[in-house]
């Protein structure tokens, strides 16, 4: 990667500096991302209430992309990263890497300065529940202007979004569109992927009929463990630049929802999908999140608990058996995941898991999840 483009430039940056909402060092990074779009002729910017960043890099009417990424980080505290490098990887020394989403932010700004015609949003407050994207999504009138909204926001190498929360967010047509286009590069495998959780995106699927999230290459977000296959990030970026975004299909109609709920509720029987979800009634994702973010800093442990709960329901067990693996035995907890049975984390352990959460701390929660699928049971 070339050190003095701007996707090495911003990419470093983002991931020399903690940067917790409503922190210094988001706004720090706000400011650079800023002044650095300057540079670029003919762009509109400014910042709303919230303190999001917006760019105007359209030229023509038909420019109906919306492109996002999130300055925040999950750090609790503020203040410098220290950056370990390899050829293939990057990582931090004593706590999270920083790569969601700087990552996604260094992809944009990448997209800007090659002169991909579209809309640039830089959020504020993902990590505690979308705040800047629950405010850019009551402005109904900016959102339909756009036919899609893409984040750079998710973890591996080969996923292109269709669900988040609760439901459906992207057509299958248009994420197979995408990530044909994706795999134009030989070095690039992309699928259609239905085990999102939740970014940006999510907010804006009442208005904006293809929102998507796009792994950027990061895996172990919000542990010491995060890291960011920097080989896979930089094949994106050279793609990306080259796909005609706008010939995209939109096929989603964002007036009908298509949620979770009786995909569950078939498999499992009964009303099982919407009781987990929501107490048995329907519910929004932005009403979700908006909830979400009203959790005080000690609840957010259990949130993410919740978080890789559902994602295990969607099918990725991995970020909760390394949950377990680290609460059940720190010390080693590679040596943990080697007693976990998958198989016996089935629907019905992930359910009563959800229960808990109601009542009992996140560790007692995964030790109770451990003591179901412990090989030796």
């Amino acid at each position: 990667m070339n050190k003095n483009s701007i996707l090495h430039k911003t990419l470093a940056r983002a991931l020399s500096m903690m940067r917790p909402h409503n922190s210094e060092g988001t706004r720090r990074m706000t400011d650079w991302l800023e002044e650095n779009a300057k540079r670029i002729p003919h762009v509109k910017i400014h910042r709303d209430e919230v303190g999001n960043l917006h760019i105007d890099a359209r030229i023509l009417t038909t420019n109906r992309t919306l492109f996002t990424a999130h300055v925040d980080t999950v750090h609790r505290k503020e203040g410098p990263n220290k950056i370990r490098k390899t050829h293939t990887h990057w990582y931090a020394e004593g706590a999270p890497l920083g790569a969601d989403d700087g990552a996604g932010c260094a992809v944009l700004m990448h997209l800007l300065y090659s002169g991909v015609a579209a809309y640039y949003l830089f959020t504020q407050g993902e990590e505690c529940g979308g705040i800047g994207a629950r405010h850019v999504a009551l402005d109904t009138t900016l959102l339909s202007e756009f036919d899609r909204a893409i984040a750079f926001d998710r973890r591996g190498i080969d996923s292109v979004i269709t669900h988040q929360g609760w439901g459906r967010t992207a057509s299958d047509s248009f994420a197979q569109a995408l990530a044909d286009s994706l795999n134009q590069d030989d070095r690039l495998m992309y699928l259609p992927d239905d085990t999102g959780v939740y970014t940006d995106t999510a907010e804006f699927t009442d208005t904006i009929p293809e929102c998507t999230n796009i792994s950027v290459g990061y895996q172990y977000e919000h542990t010491e463990r995060e890291q960011l296959d920097i080989v896979h990030f930089q094949a994106l970026a050279e793609r990306v630049v080259n796909i005609n975004w706008d010939s995209l299909p939109t096929d989603r109609d964002p007036t009908v929802r298509e949620t979770y709920a009786d995909k569950w509720s078939d498999y499992y029987g009964g009303d099982y999908g919407k009781s987990w979800m929501t107490g048995g009634k329907a519910t929004s994702v932005n009403s979700l999140s908006s909830a979400a973010w009203l959790l005080d800093d000690d609840d957010w442990e259990l949130e993410g608990v919740r978080d890789a709960i559902y994602d295990a329901m969607a099918g990725n067990k991995q970020w909760l058996i390394e949950l377990m693996a680290e609460t059940v035995y720190p010390e080693d907890p590679e040596t943990v995941e080697m007693f976990i049975d998958r198989k016996k984390l089935d629907g019905h352990v992930l359910a009563e898991a959800l229960d808990n959460c109601k009542t009992y701390d996140p560790d007692t929660v995964l030790c109770c999840i451990f003591d179901q699928v412990y090989k030796g049971v």
